[in-house]
């Protein structure tokens, strides 16, 4: 080894096996240390997840980035790929908003809210035929009304009183008829509804394929219920159309007071149009109407079919989430 003496700072040989020991200076004769054998050996480099921090005031240098070509007009560059987290499917995009709109008002079908309508509402068509559906007015007050069950028996409600007053033409009583074709079945299907439509809401809990007349049925709930309140409707429509027996009745004894005239009018075509204006005349004279609890019992019935289809369609839907009505404005 080739060393420098402290002592007088001249170059000393010493031999290797003197090394880590003290070596005397061929020229000045001192003792002075000499370093140990050097080995060298690699240090494994210590795991580190964070990069070194550069000394400061040291900018790394910026790689250049690679020069993209121009995309050609019209070009839409396809959007990214969404995360799904797992095996899941990309949740749908919300729409955007329109333009040029301030506010927007939404409103949510709910599932829950629709499974109650069908027998809400059907139960509001039965609270209904307890209410006069048609009547003959002196006033504002009715002498002569008919509600559905009226209608089912051939009878109705009088006010005597006033019917003595001589308001309303009296002399066809005794034409009124019954109209049980098409209101025994009205109440046999309004009742079949009903009673469905309260068990499924009732026993939808209480395992109702477990009881033996429900287990076939209760598959079909929904499309039975839909089934009886389009029953429902179409013969409460076929009356409405037809006319109750009320009307019928007041109608038929116009007819029979001008069956002479007529007779004569056919042979004169000319007294046609007096006549159906003399018809007019005396059915004014009933002040016959419609009230709006018989229109009313109408809209309650048809939406009630309507709430049981889109019960099926929601139903259909799965986990889905349940469609929104946006307004914008």
């Amino acid at each position: 080894m080739r060393l420098i003496c402290p002592h007088c700072m001249s170059a000393a040989v010493v031999p290797d096996d003197a090394a880590g020991k003290e070596a005397t200076c061929p020229h000045c004769g001192k003792l002075f240390p000499t370093p140990a054998r050097y080995t060298a050996q690699v240090a494994p480099e210590p795991v580190s997840t964070a990069a070194a921090a550069p000394p400061p005031g040291l900018v790394p240098p910026v790689a250049p980035a690679p020069h993209a070509p121009a995309a050609p007009p019209g070009y839409v560059p396809p959007a990214a790929p969404a995360a799904t987290g797992g095996f899941l499917p990309p949740a749908p995009a919300e729409a955007p908003a329109p333009t040029g709109y301030a506010h927007s008002v939404g409103i949510t079908i709910s599932p829950k809210v629709v499974a109650w309508l069908p027998a809400a509402l059907l139960t509001a068509v039965l609270v209904l035929t307890f209410f006069p559906w048609v009547g003959s007015y002196a006033g504002n007050t009715a002498v002569y009304s008919q509600r559905m069950w009226g209608a089912m028996f051939g009878g109705l409600n009088r006010d005597f009183r006033l019917e003595q007053a001589n308001t309303v033409p009296g002399g066809w009583l005794d034409k009124l008829r019954s109209d049980w074709e098409l209101m025994v079945p009205f109440a046999l299907a309004l009742f079949g509804a009903l009673a469905l439509a309260w068990a499924e809401r009732g026993l939808g809990a209480a395992a109702p394929r477990r009881v033996p007349p429900l287990a076939k049925l209760w598959p079909w709930r929904n499309g039975i219920v839909a089934g009886f309140a389009a029953i429902t409707f179409f013969l409460l429509l076929v009356q409405v159309l037809n006319g109750f027996g009320m009307e019928r009745a007041i109608r038929q004894h116009i007819s029979e007071q001008l069956a002479e005239r007529r007779a004569q009018a056919v042979a004169k075509p000319s007294d046609l149009a007096k006549l159906k204006y003399d018809e007019g005349q005396e059915l004014d004279k009933y002040n016959l109407e419609r009230t709006w609890w018989l229109y009313l019992a109408l809209a309650c019935n048809a939406l009630a079919v309507g709430a049981v289809m889109v019960r099926v369609g929601l139903d259909k839907r799965g986990n889905k989430p349940p469609p929104k009505v946006v307004l914008h404005y």
